[in-house]
């Protein structure tokens, strides 16, 4: 569990953030639980047809959140375990599987750790949007994918494309939110919502960010022994909407896909 010098750990700031917000994701029109009762998938077609057919196979979801798209994966097929530091959600998760019929283990543990709190390797580790800047050892994170992966299982994460993220909208047109490459200190943010809603009343409003760029992410992967298949790059439109497509426009990149393997022995 990672810290700043004198200070609790980030780990711990986050998590109580991620608590607090599970409820308000669950009750939003963002995340619509409600139609995905009635049989909506999350997953885009993007995701779906780089990951290929999932029947019968077992698919990890690290950083799962509240498990829309872990549970996705089941009606596609999968034998799904989700994993998340959060409590709360993992509950949602829980019943939203009860609620639909589909099966999924649910395990709560922080991402670096999940090899340890794990007796088993996946044929699938699958992580997608919005969880690279919850992780400060991006080395470690990768360490812990290849550990995860059985012998010739298939590792495949979905991002917001870094640029995105480092970019911001002004009136005089787009100005850096924070640099492009790493820092080990973490970006302090401080808001009462998320991405999902806004002015909820939060009581811990605090979460500590990282920002690494392609290179750092494409590296950590081949140093831990995953063999990459393929790095696209999507641009910033209406068929790969990102947070900020509104900010950078279709000739940017807005997300970045990466699928590799782990060789067999």
């Amino acid at each position: 569990m990672s810290r700043d010098s004198g200070q609790e750990p980030h780990t711990a700031v986050n998590q109580r953030l991620w608590d607090e917000l599970a409820p308000h994701h669950a009750a939003s029109a963002y995340y619509d639980l409600e139609s995905f009762r009635q049989g909506r998938s999350t997953l885009s077609e993007t995701e779906i047809a780089e990951v290929g057919d999932v029947t019968g196979k077992r698919l990890l979801h690290l950083m799962c959140h509240i498990g829309l798209d872990t549970l996705s994966w089941a009606r596609l097929g999968a034998h799904v375990t989700g994993l998340d530091f959060s409590g709360e959600a993992l509950r949602i998760a829980a019943r939203l599987a009860d609620e639909t019929g589909l099966s999924a283990e649910w395990v709560q543990s922080e991402v670096i750790e999940a090899a340890d709190r794990l007796d088993s390797t996946y044929d699938i580790v699958y992580t997608s949007r919005g969880v690279l800047m919850w992780i400060e050892d991006t080395s470690a994170w990768a360490r812990t994918c290849a550990r995860l992966l059985k012998p010739g299982g298939v590792f495949y994460l979905l991002e917001y494309h870094p640029l995105t993220l480092a970019l911001d909208r002004t009136e005089g047109g787009l100005r850096l939110r924070h640099d492009y490459f790493y820092a080990p200190e973490p970006i302090i943010v401080n808001k009462d919502g998320s991405y999902a809603v806004d002015e909820v009343g939060l009581a811990h409003q605090e979460s500590r960010e990282w920002t690494h760029s392609l290179g750092e992410v494409v590296t950590a992967l081949i140093d831990a022994g995953i063999r990459l298949e393929f790095l696209h790059e999507f641009p910033s439109d209406a068929a790969n909407p990102t947070m900020h497509t509104d900010v950078l426009g279709p000739r940017l990149p807005g997300s970045f896909s990466i699928r590799g393997i782990r060789p067999p022995e």
